[in-house]
């Protein structure tokens, strides 16, 4: 502290020596050109003027120094008084040093980047391709129910299909939606997160007041929560095709016991369309459960994201909030890698994973 002040007073007194120094010299020449542009005689700060306000300058940044300890309380002061007093800037001391621990605006910065990387790199099948297994499964389904050596065995086995090809459906239908909802949910945050720096930017009284931040992360931790519903929704639905597999795998191998061999024309055996619905049920199965994990690991992620906001609200609420101008330039970088993110997990909803020479 007292270094602090030591500075300031030598740049103070060299300010006040230069001026002193300015004034002798040039009073003459400054007096012939005011007295030839204004017709009036100027108006130069004497030596006691400017003793007055130098001693001004010692005794705000001595009481800055002592009582201000918050970085962002001492940049709304210097601010305020630049107001009042021009140029006070480059003779006031920079603010108290920032904290080396990660302040609650980093930390949410960092807990948002790191959950949008790990949303981007779950494995997720796209949507199309959950479709084009419903219309294989319905189109087998067809076939065993034309087929009269089926039987009995073959209209149960076909109603299996049909009802797992429904429940693919409404699990692609809910996935469509949580893509959906990661566009929504990207765009949340950037329009929330560059409204939140502008707003910073310019209007430094905020900084003493941490209640529009915590409104605002508020309000974004209720739309990851919304979309971690969507999620568990998708997930239920995974599961409950998954719980069919087992059922629809036995009545096909039933049909396929029942029939044998037996022709169905010159070129195809019944035997063909039993392999083919087990293998589609297989390979679809193999894909769902890479997506089963990949959901547990964004909703593991979700869950993870709310406490640490929930943290970051809490300890905002028992401490000052520490803003500073490197803070709001990390967190307005961070909105290109999130989207960067984004784009990538959206991505996957065009991008085919279950080759069609599979099924």
């Amino acid at each position: 502290m007292i270094n602090k002040v030591q500075t300031t007073l030598n740049k103070i007194l060299d300010f006040a020596l230069q001026m002193d120094k300015m004034d002798k010299m040039d009073k003459p020449n400054k007096v012939n050109r005011l007295n030839k542009m204004y017709g009036n005689k100027p108006k130069i700060m004497d030596n006691g003027k400017l003793m007055q306000t130098s001693i001004l300058i010692v005794l705000i940044v001595l009481g800055m120094t002592i009582f201000v300890k918050d970085e962002s309380m001492w940049n709304s002061l210097s601010f305020m008084f630049e107001m009042h007093i021009p140029g006070i800037k480059h003779y006031l001391p920079r603010g108290p040093p920032r904290s080396k621990d990660e302040s609650q605006i980093d930390r949410f910065t960092n807990s948002t980047t790191l959950l949008f990387q790990k949303i981007s790199l779950a494995e997720i099948p796209a949507p199309s391709e959950i479709t084009q297994h419903v219309d294989n499964c319905n189109k087998l389904a067809a076939l065993m129910e034309r087929c009269g050596a089926y039987g009995n065995n073959g209209k149960i086995a076909a109603e299996h299909l049909r009802r797992f090809s429904n429940l693919l459906y409404e699990a692609g239908d809910t996935l469509r939606e949580m893509f959906a909802k990661s566009k929504s949910v990207h765009s949340t945050f950037e329009i929330e997160v560059k409204s939140m720096v502008k707003k910073f930017n310019n209007n430094y009284s905020i900084f003493t007041n941490h209640d529009y931040f915590v409104m605002r992360i508020l309000k974004l931790k209720e739309t990851i929560t919304g979309y971690r519903v969507i999620v568990d929704k998708t997930m239920q639905k995974i599961l409950e095709v998954q719980g069919e597999r087992d059922i629809i795998i036995q009545q096909l191998f039933d049909a396929q016991i029942k029939t044998g061999n037996k022709p169905i024309d010159e070129n195809n055996k019944i035997f063909d369309i039993t392999t083919e619905a087990i293998k589609g049920v297989n390979v679809m199965q193999r894909y769902l459960s890479d997506m089963a994990v990949g959901l547990r690991e964004i909703r593991g992620k979700l869950k993870d994201y709310e406490i640490n906001v929930n943290n970051v609200k809490v300890n905002l609420d028992v401490s000052e909030m520490n803003l500073t101008e490197e803070s709001l330039q990390y967190l307005e970088a961070a909105v290109m890698s999130w989207k960067e993110s984004w784009d990538k997990f959206l991505s996957k909803q065009h991008k085919p994973v279950i080759s069609v020479g599979e099924i």
